[in-house]
């Protein structure tokens, strides 16, 4: 973190040296395991559902990879486009787990394993890139970079939950463009290396979208770390144009981007707001993410309405993000000619967070802490570099220096580390995520609606009937709550047509999935589990009129037949039960219903032949 790098050219060829890039490169290998070793154990929770575990093309797995790389991202599991403006379209992790499927199956601590290893390789890139073109002087300087990037608890949603490989695959590939971009530029290497540069910039893109922004970032780090002149920058940076350019027209080919009004406020969390309230929500959210990295906590899977409350341009902190990151820009843009690394972290930092900021393209969450994961480099670098600054005025020697940087590194580990693998265990499976970050998120309705979900599926596997009542007072509790923040959620009813139909309350089950319906017509699942809770009321009419109970038998069957109309069964033995009851013009308009859903229903023309013979009888 400090100047120790004048050490002894000797000191250098030291294995246990701190400036040895081997002995470096070991520590960040061990500290990435020491902090996620405990990954291990995990299972799936949240989207590896959706790109993992249900997806039937990596399930299909060397044989899924020609639909993986010609279908949007979620079609495997969804059948069609998310319900996300341009859809998704980042084929290499889902290759990746399609691999993973044909090799070893479901087996997660593989998978856990392999976004282990490929964040401690980022790391070591991260490294080499750092000590050859950024701070050449300051070996240190740039361990402390790497360290401080791997321990941040921030990141254990892109390494912990299986699905953000796509974050990890990304970032890796980028350094990698880079690093042989500069290798050229500065005459590390010839310039074949550039179609390298280039080839790993359009394998970033396969990973995530991120990599867009490199069409500023790559020639502003020419500039920055090279003598090019801007001519022969420009000219160095083609290969990359034309990797993006390849990208867009494949990506637009297979998953067209499209400016669809998305309605569901959980997928566009700027839905409800004004214009005013977006940008300012927006701005916000950028000084939310500076706080994150300065302090991670409390973590969150979940940002989304209302967590993050919309603004206005009059509250303080959107003025003072405002005024925070409008100078960062200022100074950026100042001392640019100087070639200042600080202003390049700056530049560096906004363009990664800016794709994932809401400004142009709606990205479905205000906010999310694996959108840090890219952007954070720059911020520990640009921390890095302003603590060494401060320390370089005060009058120490160069031994106390060295003691300072690394029990600082360790003061700031222990802290992290306990964050990072309590957090990890958090990540252990869907539904302990669920539960405990509802607690984090207490104002968001997804956050709460999810931890009702998962309560219910703790009453699926439950035996014990008092254990079971608490969950399903839980689930109506989060439910509820979700619906105080938001009255729309579709899921919301969804769940709490569960709770109630596992709690024999019927008729609120109905009215649940009935305002789901409402909400979303002609859902299959929604008119699945009202056809279940429609077969419900049929039995119990069913075994009435089988007690010869024949007013209880007509109104569970007029509920059924409330629910689900267009039953062929439920109308003839409706019928039935008004015939029984000597009620010869309802028994008749049943019979008759029954016959115009199915003419050839032998059953209901006996029925209705009995009828017409009865009122014959009784008219003579």
């Amino acid at each position: 973190m400090f100047q120790i790098d004048e050490l002894l050219i000797e000191e250098k060829k030291n294995f246990f040296s701190p400036v040895n890039f081997t002995f470096q490169s070991l520590v960040i290998l061990i500290v990435t395991f020491i902090f996620y070793a405990n990954t291990l154990w995990n299972g799936t929770a949240l989207d590896d559902g959706l790109v993992w575990v249900d997806n039937a093309f990596v399930k299909k797995g060397f044989n899924g990879i020609g639909d993986i790389l010609f279908n949007d991202s979620f079609f495997g599991s969804l059948g069609h486009s998310y319900n996300l403006a341009g859809g998704r379209w980042r084929p290499l992790s889902l290759v990746t787990f399609a691999i993973e499927h044909q090799l070893w199956g479901e087996t997660w601590w593989i998978s856990h394993l392999i976004n282990l290893l490929l964040y401690a390789f980022t790391g070591i890139l991260l490294l080499k890139f750092l000590r050859s073109h950024i701070l050449k002087e300051k070996t240190f300087a740039a361990f402390s970079v790497v360290f401080l990037f791997i321990i941040h608890p921030v990141h254990t949603e892109a390494i912990a939950n299986i699905k953000s490989r796509d974050e990890i695959l990304s970032l890796l590939f980028l350094i990698l463009a880079l690093q042989f971009s500069l290798d050229v530029a500065n005459g590390k290497r010839n310039m074949p290396a550039l179609l390298i540069s280039s080839l790993f910039l359009f394998l970033a893109l396969l990973s995530k979208e991120n990599g867009l922004m490199f069409l500023f970032i790559l020639p502003l780090t020419l500039y920055f770390f090279s003598n090019l002149s801007l001519k022969n920058i420009f000219i160095q940076s083609l290969p990359a144009f034309a990797a993006i350019a390849i990208y867009i027209f494949l990506r637009t080919s297979i998953v067209p981007f499209t400016n669809q009004k998305v309605t569901e406020l959980m997928d566009n969390p700027y839905l409800l707001a004004t214009t005013d309230q977006r940008f300012a929500t927006i701005i916000y959210v950028l000084l939310y993410y500076l706080r994150l990295l300065f302090y991670p906590h409390p973590l969150t899977y979940d940002y989304s309405f209302n967590q993050i409350p919309y603004k206005n341009f009059s509250d303080l902190s959107v003025v003072s993000s405002l005024i925070i990151h409008v100078s960062l820009i200022v100074y950026a843009l100042a001392t640019f000619r100087k070639k200042n690394i600080l202003a390049w972290c700056i530049f560096f930092y906004i363009a990664s967070i800016f794709i994932v900021s809401n400004f142009v393209l709606n990205i479905g969450a205000p906010l999310a802490e694996r959108f840090l994961y890219q952007p954070s480099i720059a911020f520990f670098l640009f921390f890095v570099l302003i603590i060494e600054k401060v320390f370089s005025g005060i009058s120490v020697s160069e031994f106390s220096r060295k003691n300072i940087a690394l029990t600082s590194l360790v003061l700031i580990a222990i802290p992290c580390g306990y964050k990072t693998i309590t957090r990890n265990e958090v990540w252990r499976a869907g539904p302990i995520l669920g539960i405990t970050d509802v607690n984090a998120s207490p104002n968001s309705a997804r956050a709460n609606t999810y931890a009702g979900a998962n309560y219910i599926s703790f009453y699926d596997t439950c035996k014990n009937e008092q254990q079971k009542k608490y969950f399903l007072q839980k689930t109506l509790d989060y439910c509820n709550k979700s619906l105080t923040i938001y009255p729309d959620f579709f899921q919301t009813y969804m769940y709490l047509g569960f709770a109630y139909s596992r709690s024999d309350s019927l008729d609120k089950a109905v009215a649940a999935w009935k305002r789901g319906q409402q909400l979303k017509p002609g859902d299959d699942y929604v008119n699945k589990n009202l056809k279940i809770i429609s077969d419900k009321y049929f039995d119990i009419g069913l075994n009435a009129g089988g007690r010869k109970s024949y007013d209880t038998s007509i109104y569970f069957m007029k509920k059924a037949l409330s629910i689900s109309p267009n039953v062929v069964d439920y109308n003839y033995n409706l019928g039935g039960a008004y015939f029984m009851k000597n009620n010869l013009d309802s028994a008749e308009k049943y019979f008759n219903d029954a016959l115009k859903l199915n003419p050839n229903h032998q059953q209901s023309r006996d029925g209705l032949s009995a009828v017409l013979s009865q009122k014959k009888n009784k008219n003579e």
